[in-house]
């Protein structure tokens, strides 16, 4: 139970005892039925084969070379970014088994197959194996030609130009497979999209959008941005309302004069307000405009908390005396009350 508990408290570590448990069952149900249905003759037959090959020091030999060379490239790849505790340790150890028990079922199942394939003892017409992996089998599914003493029985009758006769060659296997594998892919694929299980173009771009929208929020919190009209602040700071002056004489001179006195716009020096005196409603208009009088949303060029700073500085500019103040437009407005004029 104590091993259940460390694999629950590694991330991503569930599904790997599940795939090494699902590999062993499959091999030693694969191992049982085989052992149940050998008769006596095949167990004599196997008792006589040269197993003394090599097999299993090759075997050892490969482990130890995968193994040497997995662990040299992870050495080089790896950046000491922080200290291994227990539970990546841990997570290293379960991977590193997981991983030669794969390649040693690997080599096993390699190894069962060619042992059955020297049982069998198939032969095809020319006296080769026929066996599953042989090497007969192998021409056959790459397609090989045939021999030149079988070309007689695939020539094109009439097809002989300049002394270059055409043959009758089948499409190699591998690429009939191919073929019937886009087949079969083509319509799996057509029968998840067109049945609703997978989403269509549109449908995955709006997800995408969706998506992008919520990382966009997520980061604009980071820096900031979830200062809006709702929750803004005046600030009063004497630097930081001098980074706002630096951003009105940059953005908004061209309408409401270097003073606030206003020209195009209206004078941000009097008490008289067209949209609402408090920083809510500055900051409100600054981010989003008002495109029927000619101002412009300055959501896309300013970040929140560069507009705070802005309509900071436009409130500390209420009783100054501009050179060429205009006229006073909208409604008076008294702390958190507005009258008409």
């Amino acid at each position: 139970m104590k091993f259940r508990t460390y694999l629950e408290n590694i991330v991503g570590i569930e599904v790997f005892p599940l795939i090494s448990l699902v590999i062993f069952f499959l091999f030693f149900a694969s191992l049982i039925i085989f052992v149940l249905r050998i008769d006596k003759k095949s167990l004599g037959k196997m008792s006589s084969l040269p197993l003394n090959d090599g097999v299993v020091k090759k075997s050892v030999l490969s482990l130890l070379l995968i193994g040497f060379v997995s662990f040299s490239a992870m050495a080089q790849e790896a950046e000491p970014v922080r200290a291994i505790t227990g539970t990546d340790l841990i997570l290293y150890i379960v991977l590193g088994i997981l991983f030669f028990i794969t390649v040693l079922v690997v080599i096993l199942l390699v190894n069962a197959i060619n042992l059955l394939n020297q049982m069998s003892g198939k032969k095809g017409p020319d006296g080769e194996s026929t066996a599953v992996f042989s090497e007969h089998w192998w021409k056959k599914f790459v397609g090989a030609g045939v021999s030149l003493k079988d070309e007689k029985h695939i020539l094109i009758d009439g097809h002989d130009y300049d002394g270059i006769q055409e043959l009758d060659n089948r499409m190699p296997p591998w690429l009939q497979s191919l073929f019937v594998a886009t087949i079969v892919i083509a319509i799996g694929y057509s029968a998840y999209y067109f049945s609703g299980m997978g989403d269509m173009q549109i449908a995955e771009l709006d997800k995408e959008i969706a998506q992008a929208e919520i990382e966009k929020k997520a980061y604009m919190e980071k820096v900031g941005a979830s200062l809006d009209e709702n929750s803004v602040t005046a600030l009063t700071d004497a630097a930081i309302l001098a980074e706002g002056q630096a951003l009105f004489q940059e953005k908004c001179t061209a309408c409401h004069g270097p003073d606030g006195g206003g020209s195009v716009g209206p004078n941000l020096t009097d008490a008289y307000w067209l949209h609402g005196g408090s920083i809510h409603d500055v900051f409100k208009v600054i981010k989003y405009g008002v495109p029927e009088k000619g101002m412009i949303s300055w959501e896309k060029q300013l970040s929140p908390p560069d507009i705070q700073k802005v309509a900071s500085y436009v409130l500390s500019l209420k009783g100054t005396k501009p050179a060429t103040p205009k006229e006073a437009q909208g409604e008076l407005y008294e702390g958190d009350q507005l009258s008409a004029k």
